[in-house]
């Protein structure tokens, strides 16, 4: 079955300058790529499979203290959650600031 609307998501995507601190402000930095080329590679993966399975994919970077400070103001740890729920707050947030130039 093809599907016939592309739905957006939210990719997380890091810097290589970031990564470092990525890895220490991640609560759950032991399930990440101790490496970002490891990451990068899986990442790309990834990101294939989902356009392969029809999805709109939007990067989003994960900059350590813009995320950090998003997580104090939800409440939340800086977690794998966390930074898909940042993902797709992103994609929403700019699917509504273009809908908005649109009216």
């Amino acid at each position: 079955m093809e599907k016939s609307t592309r739905f957006k998501i939210g990719m997380v995507w890091y810097y290589r300058e970031d990564y470092d601190a990525i890895l220490r402000i991640m609560t759950d930095s032991h399930k990440l790529p101790q490496s970002f080329d490891v990451w990068l590679a899986e990442a790309e993966q990834d990101e294939d499979n989902l356009k392969q399975d029809g999805y709109t994919v939007v990067r989003t970077r994960i900059d350590p203290k813009m995320f950090s400070g998003w997580c104090r103001s939800q409440g939340l740890n800086a977690d794998f959650e966390a930074r898909m729920g940042f993902a797709n707050f992103i994609v929403k947030q700019s699917a509504g600031s273009s809908h908005r130039k649109h009216i």
